[in-house]
């Protein structure tokens, strides 16, 4: 059955548009919510700050092509540090029309099969990576829980008073979706009133293939848990210190901001709070968690910044650790469409004799 590619060209160009807004829409906001007086904390962020800032943004993207590359080498798949360096990017320009829960992560599992990986292997790294997001949040809400006083609390408060303002909407919402899940799996529910109905059928067949390959590679991604767990002990602890790292590098982003404007801070602290700050933005439904990133960093750093320059640090927070990195996405990706381009025809060209 012949596949229709992916135009990432077209995504890219919705991407710029939308970058092209957040971009604006954090400038008004910057504009509206400080005053004028304060706007002058911006000289102090040095051409030296924004080299750091952006060599801090980078960093992830460097090691987490490695892990993959590690496990990769592992799992006996054939593919240069180069094209998962790409495979990375583009999946972080896939994630911001995603939920943060969702992320790049389709994508990513299209461009490894894409790649020649086996549907096991490529399987085997979206599971495994999912166990290590669980490592790494579970870990940050247990350190904030025990060494950040008044993080999971103030949480809590607030989450306590929304569910205490809102519990028949809540009750409501949750009783017909779960009625209506229940009536769809019984087929109790007329076909109009199905969402699946009205998909577009190409949506519904690549669903379908994606379910028939899933079957097909279970036991071949049983069997690559088999040989981690065995042989991959190294491979796997590897592979959680450079998650570990991706994150301290994207934490370090606020520590330079606070250090540019002259403001005092505990690193243990700012980074113990970034770490339920991006738990709590798993929650939220929208795009790259738009608006409750925001929320939730006010929401933790409210009492631990000055008052009056909360929402510029937040702006310029979300600016650099969401938009810069989106916008050096998509910069770095066309750079390498253009630099590898003749590499990757040669790589298809090889692998159809090879077939």
């Amino acid at each position: 059955m012949p596949q229709k590619k992916i135009n990432f060209k077209k995504i890219i160009n919705r991407l710029i548009i939308f970058i092209s807004l957040g971009v604006g829409a954090h400038i008004v906001f910057v504009l509206l919510t400080t005053e004028k007086s304060l706007l002058g904390y911006m000289q102090r962020i040095s051409i030296w700050h924004i080299a750091a800032i952006m060599g801090l943004l980078y960093t992830p993207w460097i090691l987490y092509a490695l892990r993959v590359y590690i496990w990769s080498k592992f799992l006996k798949e054939k593919i240069s540090y180069r094209t998962l360096l790409k495979i990375v990017i583009t999946s972080e320009l896939a994630s911001a029309l995603s939920p943060t829960a969702i992320g790049g992560a389709p994508v990513k599992a299209a461009l490894l099969l894409n790649y020649g990986f086996s549907a096991g292997s490529a399987g085997f790294l979206l599971t495994y990576g999912v166990v290590e997001d669980i490592l790494f949040y579970t870990t940050g809400i247990l350190l904030a829980t025990f060494l950040s006083i008044g993080v999971i609390s103030d949480i809590e408060h607030v989450l306590h008073t929304f569910f205490a303002q809102h519990t028949w909407m809540i009750l409501i919402i949750i009783t017909t979706l779960t009625l209506y899940i229940y009536l769809t799996k019984t087929r109790q529910i007329p076909a109009p009133f199905r969402i699946w109905t009205y998909l577009p059928a190409g949506f519904k067949n690549k669903y379908l293939r994606f379910r028939i390959k899933a079957l097909d590679s279970w036991k071949d991604m049983k069997s690559n848990f088999q040989r981690a767990f065995a042989s991959g002990k190294l491979v796997m602890v590897t592979s959680l210190l450079l998650l570990f790292m991706q994150w301290m590098a994207k934490f370090s982003v606020l520590l330079i901001i606070l250090h540019a404007f002259g403001i005092s801070f505990e690193p243990l602290q700012v980074y113990l709070r970034q770490w339920v700050v991006y738990v709590t933005m798993l929650l939220v439904p929208t795009p790259g968690a738009t608006g409750g990133a925001e929320a939730s960093f006010l929401l933790i750093f409210g009492k631990s910044i000055p008052a009056e320059l909360s929402f510029l640090i937040t702006s310029l927070w979300r600016l650099f650790t969401y938009y810069m990195v989106l916008l050096s996405a998509v910069i770095f990706y066309n750079a390498l469409s253009i630099i590898f381009k003749k590499d990757e025809e040669i790589y298809v060209e090889d692998k159809s004799e090879n077939q």
